[in-house]
Protein backbone atom coordinates (compact mmCIF):
# COMPACT_ATOMS: atom_id res chain seq x y z
CA UNK A 1 0.00 0.00 0.00
CA UNK A 2 1.18 3.52 -0.82
CA UNK A 3 1.65 6.39 1.54
CA UNK A 4 2.93 9.37 1.90
CA UNK A 5 6.54 10.48 2.91
CA UNK A 6 6.63 12.28 6.39
CA UNK A 7 9.81 14.23 4.82
CA UNK A 8 9.00 14.95 1.01
CA UNK A 9 5.44 14.63 0.79
CA UNK A 10 6.00 11.47 -2.71
CA UNK A 11 4.55 8.67 -2.22
CA UNK A 12 6.17 5.37 -1.11
CA UNK A 13 5.18 1.90 -0.43
CA UNK A 14 4.64 1.12 3.46
CA UNK A 15 7.21 -1.89 3.30
CA UNK A 16 10.23 0.63 2.52
CA UNK A 17 12.08 1.50 5.26
CA UNK A 18 13.83 4.33 4.40
CA UNK A 19 11.72 7.15 1.38
CA UNK A 20 13.94 6.45 -2.06
CA UNK A 21 12.84 10.02 -2.43
CA UNK A 22 14.72 11.64 0.06
CA UNK A 23 16.21 8.96 2.64
CA UNK A 24 14.02 9.78 5.12
CA UNK A 25 12.73 7.03 7.73
CA UNK A 26 9.36 5.57 7.03
CA UNK A 27 8.15 6.48 10.39
CA UNK A 28 4.93 4.06 9.39
CA UNK A 29 7.07 1.28 10.09
CA UNK A 30 7.67 1.40 13.62
CA UNK A 31 3.64 2.18 13.94
CA UNK A 32 1.39 -0.24 16.02
CA UNK A 33 -1.40 0.28 17.76
CA UNK A 34 -2.43 -0.45 21.10
CA UNK A 35 -4.19 -3.38 21.78
CA UNK A 36 -3.24 -4.92 18.59
CA UNK A 37 -1.05 -7.86 19.03
CA UNK A 38 2.96 -7.56 18.45
CA UNK A 39 4.12 -10.99 18.38
CA UNK A 40 3.64 -14.03 16.67
CA UNK A 41 2.47 -15.86 19.69
CA UNK A 42 0.01 -12.79 20.72
CA UNK A 43 -1.26 -12.80 17.16
CA UNK A 44 -2.21 -16.82 17.81
CA UNK A 45 -3.78 -16.14 21.36
CA UNK A 46 -5.91 -12.88 19.70
CA UNK A 47 -7.22 -15.59 17.11
CA UNK A 48 -8.17 -18.01 19.64
CA UNK A 49 -9.65 -15.87 21.86
CA UNK A 50 -11.82 -15.01 18.69
CA UNK A 51 -12.74 -17.88 17.60
CA UNK A 52 -11.63 -17.22 14.23
CA UNK A 53 -11.50 -20.44 12.05
CA UNK A 54 -7.61 -20.00 10.44
CA UNK A 55 -7.82 -23.08 8.89
CA UNK A 56 -11.20 -22.01 7.17
CA UNK A 57 -9.78 -18.42 6.49
CA UNK A 58 -6.22 -19.57 5.37
CA UNK A 59 -4.39 -17.94 7.39
CA UNK A 60 -1.22 -19.92 8.76
CA UNK A 61 0.80 -18.37 11.52
CA UNK A 62 3.76 -18.84 12.61
CA UNK A 63 4.50 -21.63 9.57
CA UNK A 64 6.06 -21.82 6.43
CA UNK A 65 2.89 -23.16 4.66
CA UNK A 66 3.81 -24.32 0.86
CA UNK A 67 0.82 -24.78 -0.50
CA UNK A 68 -1.63 -22.65 -2.70
CA UNK A 69 -4.25 -19.58 -1.37
CA UNK A 70 -2.83 -19.02 1.58
CA UNK A 71 -1.66 -15.90 3.90
CA UNK A 72 0.73 -16.06 6.57
CA UNK A 73 3.88 -14.80 8.83
CA UNK A 74 6.95 -16.89 10.02
CA UNK A 75 10.21 -16.05 11.28
CA UNK A 76 13.27 -17.13 9.16
CA UNK A 77 16.21 -16.76 11.15
CA UNK A 78 16.52 -12.79 12.13
CA UNK A 79 13.85 -11.87 9.74
CA UNK A 80 10.03 -11.98 10.18
CA UNK A 81 8.07 -12.62 6.54
CA UNK A 82 4.87 -12.24 5.90
CA UNK A 83 3.37 -13.83 2.90
CA UNK A 84 0.70 -14.45 0.51
CA UNK A 85 0.63 -17.76 -2.10
CA UNK A 86 -1.86 -16.77 -4.70
CA UNK A 87 -3.76 -19.47 -7.05
CA UNK A 88 -1.45 -20.32 -9.12
CA UNK A 89 1.31 -21.38 -6.14
CA UNK A 90 3.57 -18.02 -6.72
CA UNK A 91 3.80 -16.25 -3.41
CA UNK A 92 4.23 -12.60 -2.86
CA UNK A 93 6.18 -11.40 -0.03
CA UNK A 94 4.75 -8.46 1.72
CA UNK A 95 7.40 -7.90 4.08
CA UNK A 96 10.44 -9.29 5.61
CA UNK A 97 12.06 -7.91 8.05
CA UNK A 98 13.50 -7.41 11.75
CA UNK A 99 10.50 -5.67 13.21
CA UNK A 100 8.29 -8.35 14.58
CA UNK A 101 5.69 -5.71 15.73
CA UNK A 102 5.19 -4.51 12.30
CA UNK A 103 5.04 -8.12 10.22
CA UNK A 104 2.36 -8.78 13.09
CA UNK A 105 0.78 -5.80 12.38
CA UNK A 106 0.69 -5.99 8.73
CA UNK A 107 -1.21 -9.70 8.86
CA UNK A 108 -3.49 -8.50 11.34
CA UNK A 109 -4.45 -5.86 8.88
CA UNK A 110 -5.27 -8.40 6.36
CA UNK A 111 -7.05 -10.54 8.85
CA UNK A 112 -9.43 -7.61 10.17
CA UNK A 113 -9.90 -6.79 5.82
CA UNK A 114 -10.78 -10.76 5.29
CA UNK A 115 -13.32 -10.30 8.78
CA UNK A 116 -15.30 -7.84 7.17
CA UNK A 117 -15.56 -8.86 3.85
CA UNK A 118 -16.82 -12.42 5.29
CA UNK A 119 -19.39 -10.31 7.70
CA UNK A 120 -20.64 -8.63 4.74
CA UNK A 121 -21.12 -12.15 2.42
CA UNK A 122 -22.84 -13.33 5.34
CA UNK A 123 -25.16 -10.51 6.13
CA UNK A 124 -25.88 -10.42 2.14
CA UNK A 125 -26.88 -14.39 2.56
CA UNK A 126 -28.77 -14.01 5.41
CA UNK A 127 -30.67 -11.12 3.94
CA UNK A 128 -31.43 -13.47 0.50
CA UNK A 129 -32.64 -16.56 2.87
CA UNK A 130 -35.19 -14.09 4.93
CA UNK A 131 -36.44 -12.50 1.20
CA UNK A 132 -36.96 -16.28 0.59
CA UNK A 133 -38.73 -16.95 3.39
CA UNK A 134 -40.95 -14.08 2.53
CA UNK A 135 -41.69 -15.14 -0.72
CA UNK A 136 -42.65 -18.40 0.67
CA UNK A 137 -45.09 -16.58 3.36
CA UNK A 138 -48.98 -18.27 2.74
CA UNK A 139 -50.71 -15.24 4.07
CA UNK A 140 -50.34 -11.34 3.87
CA UNK A 141 -49.57 -11.16 8.22
CA UNK A 142 -46.69 -13.95 7.73
CA UNK A 143 -45.62 -11.47 4.48
CA UNK A 144 -45.68 -8.41 6.45
CA UNK A 145 -43.58 -9.88 9.36
CA UNK A 146 -41.24 -11.14 7.11
CA UNK A 147 -40.68 -7.92 5.37
CA UNK A 148 -40.03 -6.34 8.40
CA UNK A 149 -37.31 -8.75 9.90
CA UNK A 150 -35.51 -8.15 6.42
CA UNK A 151 -35.92 -4.58 6.83
CA UNK A 152 -34.75 -4.77 9.91
CA UNK A 153 -31.62 -6.73 8.77
CA UNK A 154 -30.72 -4.06 6.11
CA UNK A 155 -31.10 -1.27 8.89
CA UNK A 156 -28.38 -3.19 10.90
CA UNK A 157 -26.05 -4.68 8.09
CA UNK A 158 -22.71 -3.23 7.69
CA UNK A 159 -21.96 0.11 5.68
CA UNK A 160 -20.08 -1.09 3.09
CA UNK A 161 -16.45 -1.43 2.96
CA UNK A 162 -13.87 0.63 1.32
CA UNK A 163 -12.58 -0.52 -2.06
CA UNK A 164 -13.24 -1.00 -5.39
CA UNK A 165 -16.56 -2.01 -7.04
CA UNK A 166 -17.49 -2.91 -10.82
CA UNK A 167 -20.77 -1.57 -12.18
CA UNK A 168 -22.58 -1.65 -15.36
CA UNK A 169 -18.89 -1.16 -16.71
CA UNK A 170 -17.65 1.32 -14.74
CA UNK A 171 -15.03 0.69 -11.70
CA UNK A 172 -15.46 2.50 -8.90
CA UNK A 173 -13.98 3.18 -5.62
CA UNK A 174 -15.56 3.86 -2.30
CA UNK A 175 -13.39 6.00 0.17
CA UNK A 176 -14.06 7.44 3.57
CA UNK A 177 -18.05 7.15 2.36
CA UNK A 178 -17.21 9.10 -0.91
CA UNK A 179 -17.67 7.36 -3.90
CA UNK A 180 -15.22 7.44 -7.17
CA UNK A 181 -15.56 6.36 -10.83
CA UNK A 182 -12.89 5.66 -13.12
CA UNK A 183 -13.02 7.59 -16.36
CA UNK A 184 -11.30 5.70 -19.36
CA UNK A 185 -11.45 8.74 -21.79
CA UNK A 186 -9.14 10.28 -19.49
CA UNK A 187 -7.43 7.21 -17.89
CA UNK A 188 -7.71 8.89 -14.53
CA UNK A 189 -10.36 8.79 -10.79
CA UNK A 190 -13.00 10.98 -10.74
CA UNK A 191 -14.98 12.24 -7.63
CA UNK A 192 -18.54 11.26 -7.94
CA UNK A 193 -21.14 13.49 -6.62
CA UNK A 194 -24.25 11.42 -7.54
CA UNK A 195 -23.04 7.54 -7.69
CA UNK A 196 -25.73 5.46 -9.26
CA UNK A 197 -28.28 4.38 -6.36
CA UNK A 198 -28.36 0.87 -7.98
CA UNK A 199 -24.62 0.47 -6.73
CA UNK A 200 -24.99 2.17 -3.44
CA UNK A 201 -28.28 0.50 -2.51
CA UNK A 202 -27.18 -2.62 -3.28
CA UNK A 203 -22.84 -2.53 -2.90
CA UNK A 204 -21.79 -6.17 -2.15
CA UNK A 205 -23.48 -7.11 -5.66
CA UNK A 206 -20.58 -5.34 -7.05
CA UNK A 207 -17.91 -5.51 -4.84
CA UNK A 208 -14.19 -6.23 -6.24
CA UNK A 209 -12.41 -6.48 -3.31
CA UNK A 210 -10.01 -3.83 -1.28
CA UNK A 211 -6.55 -4.91 -3.71
CA UNK A 212 -5.99 -3.19 -7.21
CA UNK A 213 -5.78 -6.54 -9.92
CA UNK A 214 -4.05 -4.94 -13.02
CA UNK A 215 -6.24 -7.51 -15.48
CA UNK A 216 -9.16 -4.64 -14.95
CA UNK A 217 -9.92 -1.52 -16.97
CA UNK A 218 -8.29 0.80 -14.42
CA UNK A 219 -5.97 2.39 -12.59
CA UNK A 220 -4.37 1.55 -9.15
CA UNK A 221 -6.25 4.26 -7.23
CA UNK A 222 -3.94 4.56 -4.44
CA UNK A 223 -1.70 5.97 -7.14
CA UNK A 224 -4.61 9.05 -7.64
CA UNK A 225 -4.78 12.40 -6.25
CA UNK A 226 -7.43 10.85 -4.24
CA UNK A 227 -6.51 8.30 -2.61
CA UNK A 228 -5.70 9.20 1.27
CA UNK A 229 -3.62 6.74 3.28
CA UNK A 230 -5.38 5.09 6.47
CA UNK A 231 -4.05 6.92 9.28
CA UNK A 232 -1.61 5.28 11.71
CA UNK A 233 -3.85 5.72 14.71
CA UNK A 234 -2.58 4.69 18.20
CA UNK A 235 -6.17 2.68 18.69
CA UNK A 236 -7.61 0.30 17.16
CA UNK A 237 -10.67 1.29 15.23
CA UNK A 238 -12.40 -1.59 15.75
CA UNK A 239 -14.63 -3.12 18.98
CA UNK A 240 -13.21 -5.95 20.76
CA UNK A 241 -16.26 -8.00 19.54
CA UNK A 242 -15.92 -7.13 16.03
CA UNK A 243 -13.52 -10.03 15.50
CA UNK A 244 -15.63 -12.67 17.67
CA UNK A 245 -16.46 -15.17 15.11
CA UNK A 246 -19.97 -17.54 15.51
CA UNK A 247 -18.98 -21.01 15.10
CA UNK A 248 -22.24 -21.38 13.33
CA UNK A 249 -21.06 -19.09 9.98
CA UNK A 250 -19.16 -20.42 7.24
CA UNK A 251 -16.55 -18.94 6.43
CA UNK A 252 -16.17 -18.99 2.12
CA UNK A 253 -12.44 -18.72 1.42
CA UNK A 254 -13.28 -18.62 -2.48
CA UNK A 255 -14.73 -15.14 -2.08
CA UNK A 256 -10.90 -13.71 -1.67
CA UNK A 257 -9.04 -12.51 -4.55
CA UNK A 258 -6.20 -15.03 -4.74
CA UNK A 259 -4.81 -13.65 -8.11
CA UNK A 260 -3.70 -10.39 -6.52
CA UNK A 261 -0.10 -9.95 -4.81
CA UNK A 262 -2.12 -8.80 -1.83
Amino acid sequence: MKQRCEYCGNWIDDTDEVCPHCGGANEHMMASGEGVPKTIEELKEFCARHNLPLEQMRFFIGEDYKEPRAFGIYQDGDNFVVYKNKADGTRAVRYRGKDEAYAVNELYQKMKSEVANQRNRLGNVKVQQAQKKTRTAGILATIAIAAALVAGIFAISRMPSDGYYHYDNTYYYLQDDDWYYYDSSHSSWQYDNNPPTTLTENSDDYWEGDSWNSSWGASDFSNSSYYEPPSSSSNDDWDDDDWDWDSGDSWDSSSTDWDSDW
